[in-house]
């Protein structure tokens, strides 16, 4: 047991030390901040998104104050506070003055440090030791991966911790199956509820996860479905699903509280107004205020699909659900005409398409949407079906498309959005093939 603890040790701090290198000399896109230099205050006056700004903004305002003031309370109400507190934290310790995203960034190592020592130990019981040790180090040799989770813009955006966190729950909620220990689903439910901490989208998927779960546990009465998995592990992934729910729910209770206190609804956040507003809202009006991003990433299909809706702000809800609800064909349409170009964009991009993909972004970006393709090809298979863990991958995998199907539809597309995505499909295709490749018959039933 000993050994084992020191040999991830060493593997971990092996991991930490190629992670940091690359988050504080890798910099696959230019113009980022300067990470020996630059504090939380320089960083509101320079970033060029709001994000950032509002981030920062907020920490400092709680670092100083103990709690974020009534001016800049709205911004607790568009993002969830995790991030928010990190920097808060950071600049309690340290002081006003200290280079606030180099602390992110070794912050950022030591979290996927974490991350990818769990990968190794999950993939060590099936594959070589060497070839564990190297595999989840794919996910950071695509560009996307670096520069949205550890380089120094990626890293003021937050969402480094959140997925972090997030890969972090699934590779416990495999464990917990794998090995039957109910640990790691507790653990799993905590880290999947952090996730949301840092980053709202991943509320919206928690609630993927709950649907499925509920869905699974009926699928799992009906008799003819019972000859598709392994009934003794599929018992065993619906008490991992139920113990990781609980703890995640009841983890992010406090929040909702808080929120149903001071606004009197518990909503993690109130970002769906903004969305009905901005679908309201006519081409010529948003490009005027700056929102022409908006504009291209479909965000008024609203407006542009029934004119008669434009600016009607009071009845925004309502005339969003109704033009959805009566033209879905053309709003699908119109989305399906800019999504492949958010896909295929390149990295040099965070909200809108400006710079063009070269062609080793197309490369590296057909390759990732693969990487989605074949996870699902190969979640269907039966060597990966008859896999102890398969119910909770089917659950991971269907939440997450659930999920994003929902956010897709609803909310304007921004490049960053995709990212996450990305580097899910590339973790998920590690984590079936090598079920796949390891697959031993003569599972007990």
């Amino acid at each position: 047991m000993k050994l084992r603890k020191y040999e991830s040790l060493c593997v971990g701090v092996i991991y930490f030390l190629i992670l940091l290198g690359i988050a504080l000399w890798v910099r696959d896109i230019p113009n980022q901040p300067n990470v020996f230099a630059i504090t939380f205050q320089q960083l509101i006056k320079t970033s060029l998104m709001g994000d950032p700004a509002s981030f920062a903004t907020a920490a400092i305002d709680i670092a100083e104050n103990g709690w974020i003031s009534s001016g800049n309370d709205w911004i607790f109400n568009l993002w969830p506070p995790g991030f928010i507190l990190l920097e808060a934290a950071i600049l309690k310790i340290f002081g006003t003055d200290v280079q606030g995203i180099l602390v992110l960034q070794i912050l950022a190592a030591l979290l996927f440090a974490v991350v990818l020592t769990q990968f190794y130990t999950l993939l060590k019981s099936t594959i070589h030791a060497k070839l564990a040790a190297s595999l989840p180090l794919l996910i950071f040799a695509f560009p996307v991966s670096r520069v949205f989770l550890l380089e120094p813009t990626g890293i003021t955006l937050g969402e480094s911790f959140s997925v972090g966190f997030f890969l972090l729950f699934s590779l416990l909620a495999i464990r917990s199956v794998i090995d039957k220990t109910i640990r790691y689903a507790v653990y799993a439910g905590l880290f999947l509820a952090l996730s949301a901490y840092f980053r709202s989208q991943f509320e919206i998927i928690l609630m993927g996860l709950t649907g499925w779960g509920i869905l699974l546990a009926v699928l799992s009465r009906i008799t003819w479905l019972r000859s598709f998995v392994v009934l003794s592990s599929f018992r065993y992934s619906l008490k991992t699903i139920a113990i990781t729910l609980l703890v995640a729910h009841a983890v992010m209770l406090p929040w909702r509280v808080y929120h149903w206190v001071n606004q009197d609804h518990p909503a993690w956040v109130f970002t769906s107004a903004v969305v009905f507003e901005n679908s309201i809202m006519s081409t010529e009006y948003l490009e005027s205020i700056g929102g022409d991003w908006v504009v291209a990433g479909g965000g008024n299909l609203v407006c542009r699909i029934d004119p008669s809706t434009c600016g009607g702000r009071t009845r925004a809800k309502e005339s969003f659900f109704r033009t959805f609800a009566s033209h879905p064909v053309e709003w699908y349409h119109l989305k399906s005409e800019v999504i492949g170009k958010y896909w295929f964009s390149s990295t040099k991009n965070w909200t809108a398409i400006s710079a063009q993909p070269t062609f080793m972004d197309d490369i590296g970006n057909a390759l990732l949407l693969l990487a989605v393709i074949a996870t699902a090809a190969l979640l269907f298979t039966r060597k990966v079906r008859f896999h102890v863990s398969w119910p909770v991958l089917i659950w991971l995998n269907a939440s997450l498309l659930s999920a994003y199907m929902i956010i897709f539809t609803f909310a304007h597309f921004e490049v960053r959005y995709f990212y996450f995505p990305k580097i899910a499909g590339i973790t998920m295709l590690i984590v079936v093939s090598a079920h796949y490749f390891t697959f031993k018959s003569g599972y007990k039933r």
